[in-house]
């Protein structure tokens, strides 16, 4: 006769039994949230996370990270945490944007700051006038005197000031950076990084350049710098963006209730998901892609940077070893975070809430190296390590500050290399690529391989991007772009960035109706997509195909009636129908948005012409003449030949 189980003829053991499955049980499920929340191994995290919104399904304790769960704004965070707030407010971070009538002063306006100043024949003037500041511009007549080009209103001061600041415009929703920008280090106006006169106040500031500097941002689907108004919400970065969403935890505290996981804390969470906290605006890489399905605004402290973005830099024998990488990438190459084991980190030196004041600054950071230095200290001789100022400067020997790629400005080397001297030798220079090389890799910190999910795409994405960027590069990249954004549009037919990315490299590719197919897929799926529209518009155009040139630049400016390039490419293809008196009050709407690009005026000019109106024409002659005076003789011939057709 079969026995039956123990547990059976034992009622009592059955009972202890149970007990210790029970124990057991939740030994297992504490141990499974410690290892989860700070193991350092950011590669478990994102291939466990189930597919889907990572804030839903990523495993973590904190609740805050859920979608759902609202900002509260730093006033509230304040009323607990005022100190803090305080402090936190005079840091850098807590100054990167604001009003540009509640920012605190740090330009000055006379002429010892270049105020007004002359680059390349334009004149620049700043100028505050009972906390409204205009950003204005002038070119000189042919007897000398200014002639008024453009005066706009700068909204919003963006950055600190410690290094300098930027200005960004407002104008109806839509935010464009300012061509001048104030540089600290030596107390100067000049123009903004980047621009070239004479593109004017149009630079769009788009959702990827207000990330870090914004706290909060909602842009509107499909545009490219459009926003819903109220513009910001809380202006310079805040509480929230470090913590996550506090509404859990303000109600938790308003009830009397323990607070437990209601808020992160970064500085208990694992190295990786500590440092995706800062790494959310100080790594920039070569090309950040979202992941598909996420927002610029997705990302949530607590969860893994790389379930919302894929960072690519260069290889590391094809960068130039002397150029301004991200701050992160920097640190990542050095020895002291190496072998830390994931203990060094961003805020092992930087305290997010607490600014060292100038004079005790290398105090700070020399305290902050002998956490780790204390028993092998620096081997310089003493004499050396006083002569800095101050002196025994950990930083100034080992962190010294360099040359960027931005004007004006020095950046601290965040290499930490050993021997400063070494800063003397001469470097070496990247290398060329091989035959089919892939230029980009993963950032180092993110160990997914090539079979991770997504990853193809992202690269294919990157890769594209990178081809745009620097187009000499385009006939060695697009190659290797070309099947793996096929493959994306294939797996993921509605991926609208991908079909863009596509129709970017088919068209670098000369392949221009293969190109063509690929955006009016995209746009098929976006039909108000702005950029999509831009990219139709050039390539019908090209194609000879001008009617629906026509109709996609019709669109675009609908879309975003700011852009004097939308309102040139229109009137000029409205010029060739001829469409004349359409063509000039597209001419007039871009040399208005525009009055400083003289291949603007110089249709504008002819349009006037073709309608009868010679009297503006020969004004809009002589402003043309003011803004281009090198090439009077020139200019004159060509009206003159435009008179006599």
């Amino acid at each position: 006769m079969k026995r039956a189980p123990r547990t059976a003829r034992n009622p009592l053991f059955a009972i202890l039994l149970g007990i210790g499955v029970l124990v057991f049980g939740s030994l297992l499920a504490v141990v499974t949230w410690f290892w989860q929340t700070w193991s350092s191994d950011l590669v478990r995290h994102a291939r466990d996370a189930p597919a889907g919104d990572p804030r839903n399904t990523f495993p973590t304790p904190y609740r805050n990270v859920r979608p759902e769960v609202r900002y509260v704004g730093d006033k509230t965070c304040a009323l607990c945490h005022a100190g803090l707030a305080e402090s936190f407010h005079r840091h850098p971070m807590g100054r990167s944007l604001a009003p540009i009538s509640d920012a605190g002063s740090v330009e000055r306006y006379d002429q010892a700051a270049r105020n007004p100043f002359e680059k390349d024949g334009f004149q620049f003037l700043i100028e505050r006038q009972e906390g409204h500041v205009f950003h204005r511009e002038f070119c000189q007549n042919s007897q000398g005197l200014p002639v008024p080009l453009q005066s706009v209103e700068v909204h919003y001061a963006i950055g600190s000031g410690a290094r300098g600041r930027s200005y960004l415009i407002n104008r109806d929703g839509y935010v464009f950076q300012s061509l001048l920008s104030w540089y600290t280090q030596p107390g100067a106006w000049d123009l903004t990084p980047g621009f070239q006169v004479p593109e004017q106040f149009e630079r769009p500031a788009e959702p990827s350049c207000l990330f870090c500097h914004a706290n909060q941002v909602e842009p509107i689907t499909n545009t490219i710098n459009r926003y819903r108004q109220p513009l910001f919400r809380g202006y310079a970065i805040g509480c929230e963006r470090c913590h996550g969403p506090g509404e859990l935890h303000v109600q938790a505290q308003q009830a009397g209730n323990a607070a437990a996981n209601t808020i992160v804390n970064p500085g208990r969470l694992s190295p990786a998901l500590r440092d995706a906290v800062c790494q959310q605006c100080h790594l920039q890489g070569e090309s950040r892609i979202l992941r598909r399905g996420r927002q610029q605004f997705d990302y949530r402290p607590g969860l893994p940077l790389n379930l919302f973005w894929s960072v690519f830099v260069r290889s590391s024998d094809l960068a130039d070893s002397e150029s301004a990488g991200s701050h992160t990438e920097q640190v990542y190459v050095s020895r002291c975070f190496q072998q830390s084991q994931g203990r060094l980190g961003c805020i092992s030196c930087h305290d997010p809430h607490v600014l060292p004041e100038s004079d005790h600054r290398a105090e700070h950071y020399r305290r902050r190296c002998l956490t780790c230095h204390e028993k092998q200290g620096c081997t310089q001789v003493v004499s050396l390590r006083s002569a800095t100022v101050p002196a025994d400067n950990c930083v100034q020997c080992h962190m010294a500050r360099t040359g960027s790629r931005i004007v004006h400005r020095a950046v601290t080397d965040h290499r930490i290399r050993r021997k400063p001297d070494a800063d003397g030798r001469p470097q070496d220079s990247p290398r060329r690529l091989f035959p089919g090389e892939i230029p980009l890799v993963l950032f180092p910190g993110d160990k997914r391989g090539p079979e991770d999910d997504g990853i193809a795409h992202d690269l294919g994405l990157a890769l594209a991007e990178l081809a745009k960027t620097y187009p000499p590069l385009s006939a060695h990249v697009n190659p290797i772009a070309l099947p793996r954004l096929e493959a994306a549009v294939r797996t993921a037919p509605d991926d609208v960035p991908a079909w863009e990315a596509y129709g970017l490299v088919l068209w670098q590719m000369d392949r221009k109706s293969d190109a063509l197919g690929a955006f009016e897929a995209a746009l098929a799926l976006s039909p108000e997509r702005e950029i999509t529209l831009t990219y139709l518009g050039v390539l019908t155009a090209a194609l000879a195909r001008r009617e629906e040139a026509i109709a996609y630049w019709q669109r675009a400016i609908a879309v975003n009636p700011w852009c004097s390039a939308y309102h040139f490419r229109l009137a000029g293809l409205l010029a060739a129908r001829p469409n004349w008196p359409q063509a000039l009050a597209e001419s007039e709407a871009a040399s208005a948005l525009n009055p400083a690009a003289p291949e603007m005026r110089r249709l504008l000019i002819t349009c006037l012409l073709r309608t009868g109106q010679e009297v503006r024409a020969r004004r809009e002659l002589d402003m043309l003449l003011s803004i281009r005076p090198r090439e009077r003789e020139q200019l004159r011939e060509w009206f003159s030949g435009q008179i006599r057709r």
